[in-house]
């Protein structure tokens, strides 16, 4: 009860913060505050007005767009307001021409401030009221000059200052002499050309520079000398030409940015004199012909990608005894010798990508974990290409020239979880050519043409026992083969993705999805599928609720054709057991009418019923009837029906109206419902074989015969739940003595009526369940049942307490003065 309490009052809490005019506000959990505040509020608003009303959790107030009278209002606001947890405000877009006078009402609570996007030409003075500042943030702005010693004078506590994408050409050696304290400093995506010496002297307690997107050229000795601090130096995409020896000699630099800089590709000594901590370093696009030289060996990430370097021999790495990830991406490589890369011992991703390489590198370290050959020349993989890799993961080799994998090529990654082969001119496949890894999770095996030979039809991977994805589009044999191997279509019951897009596929196996029990996604993009017998399949997919089905459509039959598989509905087979026969019936029309209730012969009522004549198509074959759909609209659609001795046999009938039928204790037809009749030969078939259960030789052979061309001429009794779409109905018939009997299964649960003809679907009776049982029903209808519970009980509490009152009262000792007696009275 206290916490059902507890969270009606958080509702209405939650109810009472409402959120201003032109505003959006979220709130989030905020465990630092006193109990009293659940929550903290970040409001974001595009205009305000004297109207506009803050609640007192607010913490992020952003605003844009705002003139003169806005920034009044704002100053109202934040002085008659309380809002002690106000400590991040955000103005964009605005109009700040007197930016002072508008914040000496702003308290010192304000510790982030944000003035992008306002068209600033200079840095504007704070007032003294923000000395607790950490974060100012001046970037996107048109500011031209740096005489930052005034403007900033007032936050000594400022920690964060980016001035990006401005129009900044130089910086004075003065500029940073009021913020010591300074850890963060962004001058990105500027035009400084070049760095005074000692411009960052004071800033003594800096750790991130960002210098990238400007127009620098020399990087000088005395450009950073004093800042012992500085961990990360982004110089990236300048037009460096020269980096001094001893510049970059930081003592705590550990992340160097020089991507982008091609005219450092001229000295191979450009990491020459870094710091001795320095762990990452980027060189991309520098236009290195050869791997540069490094006098520290603490550099574990290398980056060289986008080069010239066309080889790689031993002896040149081995200033990077520790590197862990290096990269060769886009470089125009085309040998490595086999022991360059091998003293490496703790290299574990190596990127190799887009190069000219011929053939897998050889004596790849023991502990790679990733390695990428894509987009190389690689024609073969020999079985020793891995050997004694057992902590390989990932390999990826696709685009390339493969043609063949000798096997056993794999059977030393034990550990391989991703493989990747696609797009390789692979001629042969031999079945277990890809077996090794035990634990492979993820094969592409995408735009391959490669089969297994003719006399095997086995999937290349034999023990798929523990694959996630397996991506076969644009390989129409290995899909076919895949979908033929029963063997390794069972041991894949782990796959969870399976890609069949542009296989060139028609069928596919029904009994897909026994094998694939945990398949949530399938590809089936690009292939002619015929749709004759895929509504398990359309089925799955509704269930499944992906965008990409929406575009898978029909190829054939012909009258399915450019009909999305999510449409296909279910049929049902109604089979009879008696019989043996299943029974195709399409567009029958079914409606309720009045009928004497005994009436036993239709040629014998007086009973005016409407007819619809139908020209219904009766074939029979091995004695089955499908029954394919039942109408409660008009339609003409043939019943067809083939018998064992595939003799064909048509016939007009006209069918009737459908009602309630019930058989009477002989077995005919009741309550003034009919059969499926003929005017000619079936109607005569009814007497036949109403004369031969009424005879008085009822069992001579002479009645046997009438009964079997009774029951031969199709005198079936259709009960009135399939003629009401109930899932539980059945078909009765006339058993040899008389009376009548179930003889037929539905093969399906539900049933649903589409058009002209009755689709049986698996959908059709949840449908009302889902509406009615939707989440939203449910939780609107137990927040009802908690409500209803509180009151009562409340009531409850409400009346004992009344009646105990009540009970007090009579209780209470009243005194009466007692009559003298009639004696005494005398």
């Amino acid at each position: 009860m206290l916490q059902l309490l507890i969270l009606l009052l958080m509702f209405m809490v939650t109810l009472g913060t409402t959120c201003p005019t032109m505003c959006t506000c979220r709130h989030y959990p905020r465990k630092t505050m006193p109990k009293s505040y659940l929550y903290y509020t970040v409001v974001k608003c595009q205009m305000i007005d004297a109207n506009t009303t803050l609640d007192n959790s607010t913490r992020v107030l952003e605003l844009s767009n705002l003139d003169e009278e806005g920034l009044n209002t704002l100053v109202q606001i934040m002085t008659e307001s309380d809002l002690p947890y106000l400590n991040n405000l955000v103005l964009s877009t605005s109009v700040l021409d007197d930016f002072k006078d508008y914040f000496d009402v702003i308290g010192e609570q304000i510790n982030y401030l944000s003035l992008t996007y306002n068209n600033l030409t200079s840095i504007p003075e704070l007032s003294k009221n923000l000395s607790n500042l950490i974060s100012l943030d001046l970037s996107n702005n048109k500011i031209e000059s740096i005489s930052l010693g005034a403007s900033l004078r007032t936050l000594p506590n400022l920690e964060v200052l980016n001035l990006s994408a401005n129009c900044l050409t130089q910086i004075r050696t003065e500029s940073f002499k009021q913020v010591t304290n300074l850890k963060r400093l962004d001058l990105s995506r500027n035009n400084l050309s070049s760095l005074e010496n000692g411009t960052f002297d004071t800033l003594g307690s800096l750790q991130h520079l960002n210098l990238s997107y400007n127009k620098i050229e020399v990087l000088s000795e005395e450009s950073f000398s004093r800042l012992g601090l500085l961990q990360q130096l982004d110089v990236s995409w300048n037009m460096l030409t020269c980096v001094a020896p001893g510049s970059l000699q930081l003592p705590s630099l550990t992340r160097l940015l020089l991507a982008g800089n091609p005219g450092l590709g001229k000295s191979r000594e450009v990491l020459v004199g870094v710091g001795g901590k320095l762990q990452s370093v980027d060189a991309s696009k520098t236009g290195l012909k050869q791997v540069p030289a490094a006098l520290t060996h603490s550099i574990r990430t290398l980056n060289l990608a986008d080069n010239v370097i066309k080889s790689v021999n031993c002896g040149e790495l081995d200033s990077y005894p520790l590197l862990q990830l290096l990269d060769f991406t886009s470089n125009n490589l085309v040998s490595i010798e086999e022991d360059a890369l091998g003293r490496l011992e703790s290299l574990s991703i190596l990127y190799l990508t887009d190069n000219k390489i011929q053939e897998v590198p050889k004596s790849l370290p023991e502990d790679l974990t990733v390695l990428h050959i894509k987009f190389n020349r690689v024609e073969k993989i020999h079985k020793d290409d891995f050997e004694g890799m057992t902590k390989l993961e990932v390999l990826l080799v696709s685009d390339n020239k493969i043609t063949v994998i000798e096997e056993g090529a794999l059977r030393h990654l034990s550990s391989l979880a991703t493989l990747d082969l696609s797009r390789n001119p692979i001629t042969t496949l031999h079945p277990g050519s890809l077996s090794g890894p035990p634990a492979l999770q993820v094969l592409r095996l995408a735009g391959i043409e490669a089969v297994s030979p003719a006399e095997d039809t086995s999937f290349p991977l034999t023990s798929p026992d523990h694959l996630i994805t397996l991506d076969l589009s644009e390989s129409p044999g290995l899909a076919r083969q895949l979908l033929a191997d029963n063997a390794a279509l069972a041991a894949s019951r782990e796959v969870q993705e399976l890609n069949l897009s542009g296989a060139d596929l028609e069928f596919i196996r029904s009994d897909l999805l026994h094998f694939l029990t945990q398949l949530r996604v399938i590809h089936l993009r690009g292939n002619s599928l015929n749709c004759s017998e895929l509504q398990w399949l359309a089925a799955w997919m509704r269930r499944q609720d992906e965008i990409e089905y929406r575009d898978v459509v029909c190829a054939n039959p012909p009258d399915l054709w450019g009909i999305r598989i999510l449409d296909l509905q279910i049929t049902e087979t109604v089979q009879m057991n008696d019989s043996k026969m299943s029974l195709l019936v399409t567009g029958m029309k079914s409606r309720n009418e009045d009928k004497s209730p005994k009436d036993n012969n239709a040629n014998e009522t007086g009973v005016k019923r409407e007819r619809i004549s139908k020209n219904i198509t009766v074939e029979s074959t091995k004695n089955k009837f499908n029954l394919d759909g039942l109408n409660r609209r008009n339609s003409s659609t043939p019943v067809e029906l083939i018998n064992e001795e595939n003799s064909v046999i048509k016939d007009v009938i006209t069918t009737t109206e459908f009602s309630q039928v019930k058989p009477d204790e002989s077995g005919i037809n009741q309550g003034g419902n009919e059969a499926i009749s003929d005017t000619g030969s079936t109607e005569q078939s009814t007497n036949d074989r109403n004369y031969a259960e009424n005879s008085p030789t009822k069992n001579s052979d002479e009645a046997a015969a009438a009964r079997n061309k009774a029951r031969a001429s199709l005198n079936l009794i259709l009960t009135p739940d399939i003629l009401n779409n109930n899932p539980g109905s059945v078909a009765k018939s006339v058993n040899n003595d008389g009376t009548s009997s179930i003889d037929t299964n539905i093969t399906e649960s539900t049933s649903q009526w589409n058009g002209s003809s009755v689709e049986m679907s698996m959908y059709t009776n949840s449908e009302r369940q889902a509406r009615f049982l939707h989440p939203g029903m449910l939780i609107l209808a137990a927040g009802i049942l908690c409500g209803a519970a509180t009151l009562t009980m409340l009531a409850a509490r409400f009346n004992s307490r009344k009646k105990r009152d009540n009970e007090n009262l009579f209780r209470e000792d009243i005194e009466v003065a007692s009559l003298p007696s009639v004696s005494e009275l005398w």
